[in-house]
């Protein structure tokens, strides 16, 4: 898989590693120590999640992310492009 931004192409498999299920929990563990009391049910959920290897990763959110301002996206407007080899 790559990323591509203008001429630029990045591989991505280290990032899908880094960014994976265990990332993913220390990140929402941080989340928990300031979210809104409304949200954390939710956060824990996502938390128990991603200990089991569920759910989404940052690397799975950030790609969603720019999928939406990509070609087609809700906000396309933004001109970004992710190309998926």
């Amino acid at each position: 898989m790559s990323v591509k931004t203008g001429q630029a192409q990045v591989n991505s498999d280290s990032s899908r590693v880094a960014l994976g299920y265990d990332a993913t929990v220390r990140w929402l563990e941080q989340v928990l120590l300031t979210c809104h009391p409304s949200h954390r049910t939710n956060i824990e959920a996502r938390v128990r999640n991603a200990q089991r290897g569920q759910g989404q990763t940052l690397f799975d959110m950030i790609v969603e992310i720019i999928h939406d301002h990509g070609p087609g996206g809700s906000e396309s407007e933004d001109g970004i492009i992710l190309e998926l080899l």
